[in-house]
């Protein structure tokens, strides 16, 4: 392999995220950098998703039945 032609790596650089202000400390070809959101405050990986609350075709099937009922 060529000599001098790879980056240099920081086994710990700090990375911080602008939405928390976490910091990790993770290998990376620079010293310093920041994320906009991280895995601590990312929706889907904090379960605070909001879900489709629109429903499937079942349940539309059923409120229109249910409402022609009545």
């Amino acid at each position: 392999m060529k000599q001098g032609i790879h980056p240099e790596v920081f086994p710990k650089a700090k990375t911080t995220c602008q939405t928390c202000g976490a910091i990790f400390l993770i290998p990376s070809t620079v010293e310093t950098q920041t994320v906009e959101i991280c895995r601590s405050c990312h929706p889907i990986y904090t379960g605070k998703a909001q879900k489709d609350i629109k429903g499937g075709r079942v349940e539309r099937f059923r409120k229109r039945m249910a409402a022609g009922k009545s």
